[in-house]
């Protein structure tokens, strides 16, 4: 037995590292410039890379010089922060060599610029025994996974369904437990967002990262890009937007810090760049959003990590603990497929892999939502309410006061990454530790609501963050006090329906505070009662109404007929 786990083991290494990576490089669509990476392989001069390679193999030093090429280290991670990776990877039972292989990837400089000698570079350089392999990126911004759906009639928190139990993730349980995000940090890589959107704008833990912009064509109201704004604007707003009764209620609205990490800033378009910098700014623990997608087979768009650089990126980052979250793109693709049999070689990356299901109790495959057995779990691809674009709403004609249905793979990526940040911040107020990227993406899986329809077309199930954090619960070993968590708060509407009074009978025999709302997110009545107590609502017009009880930390969200 111990000799049959031992060679499974070192399959399963291969599988990571030993494959054929070579070959696996292809042009993104519309993009008239590409750049290259070439990836080493493993030398015993590991200080002198680049002279090492050149001086043992004579050809490839001649090829070098006679295309007048020369390598740049562009991924620019420091010793300090590679070491600590290691570190981290080690408490992990990571070898460390997904991190290592990180100081063998370097950036092409040449002369050389239209795509077709790209091309034809690339593959003079996987000929030789030194480079492991070489990898394409484009130079020109790739179109965000998003799809526009035009829908009107307002109603702000009353319409963000997601956030109640099946068909969404749960949410309002999380808050009922004083769950909100504390501890968590978020990245975000994409072009960034509208920082003055009202929903954005008066929460500090939003931001750019230090001292990068996004480029002019982003923020220009009349160029062709500027909607990519929009983007990243909707990702923030369904984690991030302040719980304030205007317009959205942040599913994570008291994370520690939600940062944009850019691809396309005041000085170039490069994806690379932005995927290091976030893992850059990261530790363990720490939840990265891919919201990008990539060029696959005929150029429909799969994620991110097909390409070879960002793969070994993201493993590395998985690797010594931080959990990346990537949406599988918006191409209709089988990842399964023996197109892609060179990166399902690769293995996992570690990567949290998010399809686009429906936003229905049947949770089964959007047509347009890439899948396969590498796609972990699912969110909403359609109808989830959120700021930006304007095609739902726009108030007194403010751009800052937009919001849109938004959809496709980049709607189920924030609905997934929700669910993740409230679980690892729930986690880790009960015990001082954060879940690692394998822990979260078996918790997410193992207690999510299955996948319905075809389930030949595989994208998972959806999150069900009441179910993972009743698990965390049963299945815990020691829990402090100081670490302890509150229990839900529950409350019962009475008489429902009710024709002039309603009241709130909750478990603990204590004072709540409640705000009435009406099904257009206006408020209609506020203020506090103790249990049993009657409310008047004699004066409310017949229909549907939430009302939101709270003792401070913990909130629940009841519906109630006013008849």
């Amino acid at each position: 037995m111990k000799t049959k786990i031992f060679l499974l083991l070192i399959f399963c290494f291969m599988l990571s590292f030993g494959q054929n990576r070579k070959g696996q490089f292809q042009l993104e669509k519309n993009s008239k410039s590409h750049s290259l990476y070439v990836c080493f392989s493993k030398t015993s001069h590991p200080n002198d890379l680049i002279n090492a390679v050149l001086n043992k193999n004579p050809s490839l030093k001649e090829f070098v010089q006679k295309n007048e090429l020369s390598f740049v280290d562009e991924l620019g991670f420091s010793d300090k922060k590679l070491n600590e990776m290691i570190e981290a990877s080690k408490k992990y039972k990571k070898s460390g060599e997904s991190i290592e292989k990180l100081k063998r990837i370097y950036k092409v400089e040449s002369p050389i610029k239209d795509n077709d000698n790209m091309v034809r570079l690339a593959r003079d350089f996987e000929r030789f025994p030194e480079v492991e392999y070489a990898s394409i990126l484009s130079n020109e911004p790739i179109t965000p996974p998003f799809t526009k759906t035009f829908v009107a009639t307002p109603n702000l928190e009353t319409s963000q369904n997601y956030l109640l139990g099946n068909p969404g993730i749960n949410v309002n349980y999380a808050w009922s437990r004083g769950i909100t995000g504390q501890n968590v940090r978020i990245r975000d890589v994409e072009y960034g967002f509208h920082k003055p959107h009202e929903m954005l704008v008066t929460r500090n833990a939003i931001q750019y990262e230090s001292g990068v912009l996004p480029n002019s064509s982003l923020t220009d109201p009349n160029s062709s890009y500027y909607s990519y704004l929009d983007h990243g604007t909707a990702v923030m707003s369904i984690l991030g937007s302040a719980k304030d009764n205007i317009g959205l209620s942040g599913t994570a609205y008291n994370a520690t810090e939600m940062k944009g990490f850019l691809e396309w800033t005041t000085s170039s378009y490069n994806r690379v760049a932005a995927v290091t910098r976030s893992i850059n700014a990261s530790q363990a623990g720490d939840i990265i959003l891919y919201e990008m997608q990539t060029g696959g087979q005929n150029s429909n768009y799969v994620l991110a990590e097909y390409n070879n650089v960002v793969w070994d990126l993201t493993k590395a980052a998985t690797d010594s603990g931080i959990i990346i979250i990537a949406a599988a793109g918006n191409g209709n693709e089988n990842l399964d497929n023996s197109f892609y049999s060179a990166y399902n070689a690769r293995g996992n990356s570690g990567a949290i892999v998010v399809g686009a299901g429906s936003d229905t109790s049947q949770h089964s495959r959007l047509s347009f939502s890439t899948y396969g057995s590498r796609v972990d779990v699912q969110g909403w691809g359609q109808n989830v309410l959120a700021a930006g674009y304007g095609s739902w709403a726009k108030y007194d004609n403010d751009n800052n006061r937009t919001y849109t249905l938004f959809n496709g793979t980049s709607s189920a990526t924030p609905i997934v990454a929700s669910a993740a940040i409230l679980i690892q911040s729930f986690n880790f107020q009960q015990t001082g530790q954060y879940l690692s990227p394998s822990e979260m993406r078996n918790i997410l899986i193992s207690t999510g609501i299955p996948q319905g329809g075809n389930l030949t077309t595989k994208i998972g199930p959806l999150p069900n963050i009441k179910a993972a954090i009743e698990y965390l619960e049963s299945n815990r070993t020691t829990l402090s006090s100081k670490t302890m968590t509150l229990s839900p708060l529950k409350v019962e509407i009475y008489p429902n329906p009710a024709s002039n009074f309603i009241s709130i009978r909750n478990s603990e025999d204590k004072e709540v505070n409640f705000e009435i709302f009406n099904m257009m997110g206006q408020l209609v009545s506020k203020g506090t009662i103790l249990t049993d107590k009657k409310i008047d609502i004699s004066n409310l017009p017949k229909g549907n109404y939430l009302i939101h009880s709270t003792d401070g930390q913990r909130r629940v969200v009841e519906k109630f007929i006013k008849q």
